[in-house]
């Protein structure tokens, strides 16, 4: 992946949000790159705010911006987390360990 310093393209506030559209068409990089840039970048320690309501990417400008993230991303896990509990429990009753099969995964 060609290193785009894609938090430069992203402004301040959620009144100037930029979707991932607009990124993809400044960048010349189609939606998964954008999606992967932000992700390293978030990686990295570089807060960027979506709010899934189609306005884009934003920094943040307030504290309540980045709660409301902070809410969001833990919604998110937990609910990721309640479906590993079902996956889980098949993979159990088909006779694996969970365990076992993710450092399988980890190997590869």
């Amino acid at each position: 992946m060609e290193s785009i310093n894609i938090e430069s393209y992203i402004p301040h506030g959620k009144a100037n949000a930029i979707t991932g559209r607009e990124l993809q068409e400044r960048l010349q990089i189609d939606d998964r790159l954008v999606r992967k840039h932000v992700e390293h970048a978030r990686r990295g320690g570089i807060v960027i705010c979506n709010d899934q309501d189609g306005r884009g990417y934003y920094k943040p400008e307030s504290i309540e911006e980045i709660e409301r993230q902070y809410r969001q991303n833990r919604s998110r896990a937990m609910s990721i987390l309640v479906q590993q509990k079902h996956l889980r429990r098949r993979l159990r009753d088909a006779g694996l360990n969970p365990a076992w099969t993710l450092k399988q995964q980890g190997a590869q």
